[in-house]
């Protein structure tokens, strides 16, 4: 029997409110772990998206009419039926809203040590998802020794525009890795290129490498294994032109349109275990 990648029950669509107005879509996805001997969950998405701000200029409100988002809702799928068994054809979706800040404006989620210049951000949910039909990334790609190599194929995982195709889940964007992914400069900042078609709505998406058949490992080895993926890093923007392109560079993929920045898994790593809670609401950074 066909069944739906298990991929893509580690990601989650994201609409993002001021009280009840719809500020931006965006794209999340969860990572796992343990917190007090207790199973954990946490919510991914970029910094901008929860912060409502510029990333690399953060006194920039990006909603055009200056909302900051003080909640966010998640469209997560749940099994139905009483066996237990996962049944990809009655799959249900709940609407959860997590709030962003408590009632004195304090964030309810957490940023890297380096702030805004790191554009990922987490919710520890604990286990308020459990019984519901979602992963951790990093339960799913387990082939941790996967090579990464410039040139190497991705796939970003997320809802260019808000779009989804079946149930909800992600639409998988093809791209490569377009910098070389070890090397680290002032500039690079724990961040990768990728060539891909992106769009709005695909911030916060993971970034995987995929094998169909086998994979190269980091020593070399050839390793016999059917879809095995590896999590690279958290999607995050296009880089902004020098210019305004014109119609025919557009069209052409010209000038950024068609590369953007992954910042690499370590950060994401960082997030989680040297928390900084997030702006207050209101401020900058």
């Amino acid at each position: 029997m066909q069944t739906i990648d298990p991929l893509n029950y580690c990601v989650v669509k994201i609409q993002s409110y001021f009280n009840e107005e719809k500020v931006a879509k965006a794209t999340g996805f969860f990572y796992s772990g343990t917190v007090d001997s207790k199973h954990t969950l946490w919510l991914v998405t970029n910094w901008h998206v929860l912060a409502g701000r510029n990333a690399s200029k953060p006194e920039i409100v990006l909603h055009s009419h200056g909302a900051i988002p003080n909640r966010i809702q998640l469209q997560v799928p749940s099994r139905i039926g009483g066996d237990g068994e996962v049944h990809d054809r009655e799959l249900v979706f709940y609407e959860i809203f997590v709030e962003l800040f408590d009632s004195n404006g304090l964030a309810m989620w957490h940023q890297h040590p380096s702030k805004h210049e790191v554009d990922i951000g987490v919710v520890n949910l604990g286990q308020a998802l459990d019984g519901h039909l979602v992963r951790g990334i990093n339960e799913v790609c387990s082939e941790h020794d996967m090579a990464v190599e410039i040139g190497n194929e991705v796939f970003i995982l997320g809802y260019p525009l808000g779009f989804s195709h079946f149930a909800n889940t992600p639409i998988w964007k093809r791209g490569s890795i377009a910098s070389e992914p070890h090397a680290e400069t002032a500039e690079s900042r724990n961040r990768i290129v990728i060539d891909a078609t992106t769009r709005k709505g695909m911030s916060g998406s993971p970034v995987v490498m995929r094998s169909k058949t086998h994979y190269v490992t980091e020593s070399g080895q050839i390793v016999q294994k059917a879809n095995g993926s590896r999590f690279i890093g958290v999607y995050a923007s296009r880089p902004a032109p020098e210019r305004e392109p014109t119609n025919d560079e557009i069209e052409a993929g010209f000038l950024g349109h068609e590369i953007g920045y992954v910042f690499k898994s370590g950060c994401l790593v960082e997030v989680i275990t040297r928390a900084v809670r997030g702006p207050q609401f209101g401020e900058p950074s």
